[in-house]
């Protein structure tokens, strides 16, 4: 089709002008060039479109027919682009966004209103799942995902790193101790994220013949979840100890809902939290606007 419509220009530009030569001076092609195109067309229609001469071209019944209607798919297009342009200048239409359940219910669902009432022409479709989301497939226009990014296919800006602590209820630690070194944690009841192995080590900075070492300590527990906001749930309830992002509990410290532990053997690792989106070039201005307004927000 788009062959189509470049031989509909090349054609309605040879009648415009009057002549081979001066259409095809006009598009930056050789006479030849136009010449094959013109015969290309007449070919494929079966008919002529025009009758030439060295000096003068007159246009046939079917010629004059097919520039009138070419001029006018022409013009069509044209309105069309133009339209769309106009409409994607505007910040608008229907905006997909996908998040982990801790970080959107606790970093992003506070700002949404305050971008909606900012981008009032937005609708906002906005999904909480901890199921990694298939941008291209879902239909996702934004996600946010915690961790390291693995997917190259993607582009990405990281709008924070959240440290890790490790966590309990006044209540649990009232009834079972305050562990003060890391090894303490194996008489403990550690929840952990069961969909991923790693998530059952926990490292930490400890000295060995006076050297910093990192330990990678196994830990165990009675209750393994598949979300970290669960694992939220059941560290408040008393439950057992979890490591989990500031980013998550912060609030819950500042209220001493839950409590750090084992602070000095913190390894100052950091959960990095990034926006992702699909690799287009200009970005929709929805998209752009969605992605600046939280890099603004979302405070490191």
């Amino acid at each position: 089709m788009a062959g189509k419509i470049s031989e509909i220009e090349v054609f309605v530009k040879v009648v415009e002008t009057g002549s081979f030569t001066a259409a095809a001076d006009a598009l930056h092609l050789s006479p030849s060039a136009v010449s094959k195109i013109i015969a290309r067309i007449e070919t494929r229609l079966g008919l002529p479109l025009a009758v030439r001469s060295t000096r003068k071209l007159r246009l046939t019944t079917e010629g004059e027919d097919y520039f009138a209607r070419g001029k006018q798919i022409l013009k069509d297009i044209s309105s069309l682009e133009r339209g769309v342009k106009e409409s994607a200048g505007q910040v608008g239409g229907v905006l997909r966004v996908s998040c982990n359940v801790p970080f959107g219910l606790h970093c992003v669902t506070p700002l949404v209103p305050g971008f909606l009432e900012a981008y009032p022409e937005i609708s906002l479709e906005f999904s909480l799942s901890d199921s990694t989301a298939d941008l291209i497939g879902d239909g996702i226009d934004v996600a946010i995902r915690t961790g390291v990014l693995t997917d190259s296919t993607i582009r990405a800006r990281r709008v924070v790193a959240s440290p890790r602590r490790v966590v309990a209820s006044p209540t649990y630690l009232g009834k079972h101790g305050v562990p003060t070194e890391p090894r303490d944690l194996l008489k403990h009841n550690c929840l952990t994220l069961g969909f991923s192995r790693s998530y059952g080590k926990w490292p930490f900075r400890i000295e060995q013949d006076g050297i910093p070492t990192q330990l990678d300590l196994a830990v165990t527990g009675n209750l393994s979840l598949d979300n970290g906001e669960s694992l939220r749930r059941f560290a408040l309830d008393g439950v057992g100890l979890a490591r989990l992002s500031e980013f998550h509990i912060g609030q819950d410290l500042k209220a001493g809902r839950l409590v750090s532990v084992l602070d000095t053997f913190n390894p100052g690792d950091r959960e990095p939290v990034s926006i992702i989106y699909a690799d287009q070039s200009p970005l929709a201005p929805r998209i752009r606007a969605f992605i600046d307004y939280l890099a603004r927000h979302i405070v490191s």
